[in-house]
């Protein structure tokens, strides 16, 4: 049985590429919860809304870049703002239809970015965040 992690987020908004994600979560039992949002704005306002409510939190957040209003970059620079209020760590990927090389370059450049992945999103991919998630774990509890 793989490793399953509380609260998954999906930052995104093309709902097919969303319910995609979502429905291979939950076909892979990756994740608890499974947390939709179409914009940045509604998950920068979650975020500030259960600041104080780890277990609403989640642990790992997929983030689209391109967006309408706030696209990924900026809710990265809004996450970099409120990082230090949270009770708790997320891993942030990000999750792109682009592939140029200037997007990956200022994503892997920015630090609360784990990685960088081009759609589609596979099941193989899912499962490897979440053996990740655990494995970063289990190091820093080692040290």
């Amino acid at each position: 049985m793989s490793k399953k992690i509380s609260n998954l987020c999906i930052i995104d908004d093309d709902p097919m590429s969303s319910f995609y994600i979502k429905r291979l979560a939950e076909l892979g039992e990756v994740a608890s919860i499974i947390t939709i949002y179409n914009n940045a704005q509604g998950a920068i306002d979650y975020l500030l809304n259960y600041k104080k409510s780890s277990e609403n939190l989640p642990d790992i957040i997929l983030l689209d870049i391109y967006m309408p209003g706030i696209d990924g970059w900026g809710f990265l620079a809004e996450f970099q703002k409120l990082k230090h209020t949270l009770p708790k760590k997320m891993e942030i990927y990000v999750i792109s239809s682009s592939d140029h090389p200037s997007d990956i370059k200022r994503a892997k450049a920015t630090p609360e970015v784990v990685d960088y992945f081009q759609k589609p999103v596979t099941m193989e991919l899912l499962k490897g965040i979440v053996n990740d998630f655990f494995k970063e774990d289990n190091e820093a509890k080692a040290d």
